[in-house]
């Protein structure tokens, strides 16, 4: 216990400093619990030595309601709907090893791959039983959230907004937060007043290329692994190779990771291959090198949730099914246009309630050609070679559960 928690301190004390470069601000509101908050501090403490014994008792698949503050002072600020709904997509492709990119992550790695088996829906109901689309925008004089004082973007008496019950909601807030930060997330144990996680409005949800490359909405899904227990990848250790995030199918790591590197990566800490892990949700890798949770970092997430977070998988909130998203945001590409009947399907924000989109191939007529089915996902494709039709114009519908969308196409 004593060497536990002397690490612990030195994920806090090794890591006060940082500069331009810094991503996720949980360290530092860590250090500020422990050093402002010594008995929160021991809880804590506590909670994560007792989850480090822990593993999953089950495979069943949890639901987590969510509430959105989005805290704002200007039109910019103030996402729209269609934002929040592309979060909650991504969180549930990520969580649920859903995402596309995982054909991304390398083969040493992919056998501990994990679908976390943990799924998340905005609330239907408030604290009050009464009906919510489980967003809540509050407009606020603030007009930016330094980390030293954003907890009070949790305070509506500070010009935030109050937590719903955190032993109910996932509280998530967005804001403007100061440069260089764009989330932080408290640990298993925090104030339930302060329960959550923080992100910054221009990295939440898929945006637009001016959040490149942080534009993916992988850093709420970093900051919910921090709320769900997990530590950085690296330890917090201050390259020393002594840190230890608790994790046994993570590699020991010298330091975060930027920018997006070729595999394999070694450092001072994995000297052989395959390195380290940087495509890992815990890294500080661009949103589009990220794409996996680990086995062992499954078994942490889960022992948190049915342990000290187990009151949320009885939660009376309810959820909102978040309608597939239509309009201008989902996107049917077909190319090459023309082509010679080999071509790719591509579609995109379009992820339904199937678990699948599916796609059929009409003439002209409406007769039936071909269809098949892919994976749902927010980016998604699909090859497809009919080279022995007839030149002529054809049609392509795609169905996710609730919606359709159709192109036409030329096959030379």
């Amino acid at each position: 216990m004593k060497a536990f928690a002397g690490a612990c301190i030195c994920w806090l004390l090794c890591t006060t400093g940082f500069g331009q470069s810094q991503n996720c601000g949980t360290t530092t509101i860590m250090e500020q619990i422990y050093q402002t908050q010594p008995e929160v501090w021991e809880r804590i403490n506590t909670i994560r030595q007792q989850t480090l014994a822990n593993t999953r008792v089950t495979d069943e698949i949890y639901v987590i309601p969510v509430v959105v503050h989005i805290v704002y002072n200007n039109a910019a600020e103030n996402l729209d709907d269609i934002r929040v709904f592309t979060q909650i997509n991504v969180l549930n492709e990520d969580f649920r090893r859903l995402n596309p990119d995982t054909i991304n992550t390398p083969e040493p790695f992919s056998a501990s791959g994990a679908d976390i088996g943990i799924e998340f829906c905005l609330a239907s109901l408030d604290p009050d039983g009464n009906p919510t689309s489980g967003i809540i925008r509050t407009y606020t004089d603030t007009t930016i959230w330094n980390l030293g004082y954003s907890e009070k973007v949790k305070k509506t008496a500070e010009g935030g907004d109050d937590a719903w019950p955190a032993s109910t909601y996932l509280n998530i807030w967005v804001c403007d937060l100061q440069d260089g930060i764009l989330g932080y997330a408290v640990s298993p144990g925090a104030p339930a007043d302060v329960d959550g996680v923080v992100i910054d409005y221009k990295n939440f949800g898929l945006a637009d290329v001016s959040s490149k490359p942080y534009d993916l909405g992988r850093t709420t899904t970093h900051e919910i692994g921090h709320w769900l227990g997990l530590t950085h990848v690296w330890g917090d250790d201050g390259g020393t190779c002594d840190g230890e995030d608790g994790i046994g199918d993570t590699p020991l790591q010298t330091n975060s990771t930027y920018g997006c590197p070729d595999f394999p990566l070694i450092d001072d800490c994995s000297v052989d291959y395959p390195g380290i892990q940087f495509m890992n949700y815990m890294d500080y890798t661009d949103d589009a090198c990220m794409n996996m949770f680990t086995e062992g970092q499954k078994d942490r997430m889960r022992s948190v949730l049915l342990s000290y977070r187990a009151s949320l998988l009885t939660s009376v909130a309810g959820c909102n099914e978040i309608e597939p998203i239509p309009g201008n945001l989902a996107e049917l590409s077909i190319y090459p246009v023309p082509n010679n009947g080999q071509f790719t399907i591509s579609v995109k924000n379009f992820a339904g309630t199937l678990g699948t989109i599916d796609f059929s191939i009409y003439n002209t007529t409406g007769q039936y050609i071909s269809g098949a089915s892919m994976a749902s996902g927010n980016n998604v494709a699909q090859y497809a070679d009919l080279s022995g039709l007839p030149p002529g114009t054809y049609v392509v519908t795609v169905f996710n559960g609730t919606y359709f969308l159709s192109k036409t196409f030329i096959i030379m």
